[in-house]
């Protein structure tokens, strides 16, 4: 198994990022984690990447409701961004709405792979970790 891919958690809940980070040590993976509180900071490191001429992230985990700029504004600039770009990342949105409007909404989304209600189980990160190398 691959033990090295690139990753966002865009969250501005910084426990959640914490215990997502131990997540990951606990699996001994050495993944390249990139955390930011809000989806306009990651917008922005993604838009260095593709002008610099680099992968996108392999996997985003990604909040709904954070300051600035929430997940759903988020998508939506990054499906502008992506376009025309060979790699696209998986997206999973995690948040601790369990709101069916936000379930269905992700649904409509094609690059989201899944929504998972907080807080996320070693066990979600590891079966996501294996189908991303699958």
């Amino acid at each position: 198994m691959k033990d090295k891919a690139m990753i966002y958690i865009i969250d501005d809940d910084e426990i959640f990022q914490f215990i997502t980070k131990k997540s990951f040590e606990r699996l001994d993976r050495r993944d390249d984690l990139h955390f930011f509180l809000n989806g306009e900071d990651a917008l922005r490191s993604i838009k260095e990447f593709i002008n610099g001429g680099k992968d996108l992230p392999d996997l985003i985990f990604l909040d709904i409701n954070m300051p600035i700029m929430d997940g759903w504004d988020f998508l939506a600039e990054l499906q502008t961004l992506i376009e025309g770009t060979e790699k696209r990342p998986d997206i999973y949105m995690v948040s601790s709405s369990i709101d069916d409007k936000d379930l269905l909404k992700s649904k409509t989304y094609p690059m989201i792979k899944d929504y998972i209600v907080k807080p996320i189980k070693d066990v979600n990160i590891k079966e996501i970790l294996n189908e991303l190398e699958g």
